[in-house]
């Protein structure tokens, strides 16, 4: 090796050595004790409900021995103790704390029968004379260390909704938000983590958002912690506090109670990149020019001109309908009609207009017809404008089966609107139903049919049942009335 390639690899060699160093001190960070072992210096003892004038300083409750805090040291088991906590004097913003616990033998009324319950509680806020500090708190209690509890103050997290216990996003947790002033909200840990003896808590603290670690076991995360801001009225970000430990009413013991600053490996928040999803892109779609226009993807079914789509449901003939001024015209007598294409899941547009008819016609014999969906499920027509009947067969009802949510109907003569979203039912190959169909309806742009899933086959009478079937088509009703069509037109989805 010449000196130049000497040079260089030495200046190689001091830079590689300087970039790492760097990342190490990125990554490292140096503990620092906020209990010194000997006395409490650095925090002070409050009681956290009145007691009476002549109760012992609440620094009674605490004692500095071995090493160790110890809650309750020489009070007698089972007499009623009140509650306390030690504050730090200081201030923390960003950091890590990091504790032993382990829980005595003596417990006290009011928690005499109750599991053993204690807590740290950080970005204290406030003290309350009467209660536990404004503050979020890394729960320490028999079987439950790490709950996230927001003492008079607020915390989102994720929860598994089935159980309402913590469950991150990717294991299907959703989201929540919980706390209020003056008041508590307890978010439950995803998994005990606790054993025998002495236990390890770490709280991870970056600005108002928060990891409870239990012997190293992630099991809660909190965010967006808030405190309530008098002054203005309303939530505001809570990222910095004091520190609380707490005596309630079980013996309790602490050590090694150390903060460092954070470092980039300390449980950070994904990137946002992480959950952007740029492929496969979406094909593009044109709008309809006016609303209730076809789509550039839609199959167009009747466009005011021909029949060509439709055939008799009856017979497979030539539809039986007629067109009158750009309208298709239900031909009574001549049967339903079907499209010649079958479908399964779709997006169904359709206007219709129920004819004027005399003031005996009423009930079902008032413009009635109907829409069918894979020629079995059918969303019903009918004119319920002034026009009582039974609510499971009114316009917008799936017929026999679900009343629509409201009524919003136009007069006869008027037109009105279906958007139907329609999901087909899925069958097992041995027949049996594995999903049921399901509809969503507006009439005239308002939610009539919200996600409702159908029992069956429409049928007049008698209960509805499944069979199963593949894609068919869709199917418009002949009940003797000259309802009018118009604008018909599907997306498959």
């Amino acid at each position: 090796m010449n000196m130049m390639s000497r040079l260089v690899c030495a200046s190689m060699c001091l830079f590689a050595g300087a970039a790492l160093a760097a990342s190490n001190a990125a990554n490292t960070a140096t503990w620092k004790h906020i209990f010194n072992g000997k006395d409490l210096s650095g925090w002070s003892a409050h009681y956290a409900f009145p007691v009476s004038a002549d109760a012992p300083a609440a620094s009674s409750i605490f004692e500095v021995k071995n090493g160790e805090i110890h809650a309750y040291p020489t009070h007698v088991a089972g007499t009623p103790q009140p509650f306390a906590y030690i504050v730090t004097d200081a201030d923390f913003k960003d950091y890590v704390i990091s504790l032993e616990y382990k829980w005595g033998e003596k417990k006290f009324p009011p928690r005499l029968h109750e599991v053993r319950d204690a807590g740290l509680l950080y970005h204290v806020v406030r003290m309350r004379p009467s209660d536990w500090p404004a503050s979020a708190e890394a729960q320490i209690q028999e079987g439950d260390t790490g709950d996230a509890w927001a003492i008079s103050t607020r915390a989102s997290s994720f929860v598994d909704p089935k159980t309402g216990r913590y469950a991150p996003p990717e294991n299907g947790g959703v989201p929540i938000t919980g706390g209020k002033n003056e008041g508590f909200h307890r978010t439950r840990h995803g998994r005990a983590n606790e054993r025998p003896g002495w236990n390890t808590l770490e709280v991870i603290v970056r600005g108002d958002r928060a990891t409870h670690v239990v012997n190293g076991i992630v099991n809660m995360r909190v965010s967006e912690l808030k405190s309530w801001d008098a002054g203005t009225n309303s939530w505001v970000k809570l990222d910095h506090g004091k520190i609380v430990l707490q005596a309630e009413g079980a013996e309790v013991f602490y050590r090694n109670i150390k903060v460092r600053a954070l470092t980039e490996t300390d449980d950070m928040p994904p990137a946002p990149e992480l959950s952007e999803v740029w492929f496969p892109v979406p094909p593009k779609v044109t709008p309809g020019a006016a609303p209730g226009a076809a789509p550039s993807d839609a199959i167009v079914l009747f466009d005011g001109k021909s029949l060509d789509a439709w055939k008799s449901a009856n017979t497979g003939a030539t539809a039986g309908w007629k067109i009158d001024n750009g309208e298709l015209v239900v031909g009574p007598g001549t049967g339903d009609i079907q499209t010649k294409q079958s479908f399964g899941d779709v997006q169904l547009h359709l206007e219709w207009r129920a004819p004027k008819l005399p003031a005996d016609k009423v009930n079902q014999d008032r413009g009635n017809s109907g829409v069918f969906l894979q020629d079995a499920y059918e969303v019903q027509i009918l004119d319920n404008f002034e026009n009582p009947t039974y609510v499971n067969g009114m316009v917008g009802s799936i017929y026999k089966q679900f009343p629509p949510l409201v009524n919003a109907t136009w007069p006869a003569e008027t037109w009105n609107t279906y958007d139907i979203i329609y999901a087909a039912p899925r069958f097992a190959g041995d027949g049996s139903l594995i999903s049921p169909a399901r509809l969503t309806v507006l009439l005239n742009g308002v939610l009539v049919q919200n996600n409702s899933a159908l029992k069956g086959s429409t049928t007049y009478i008698g209960t509805p049942s499944y069979r199963a079937h593949a894609e068919m088509p869709l199917r418009l009703q002949d009940h003797g009335h000259l309802v009018r069509y118009r604008n018909i037109w599907v997306r498959k989805l």
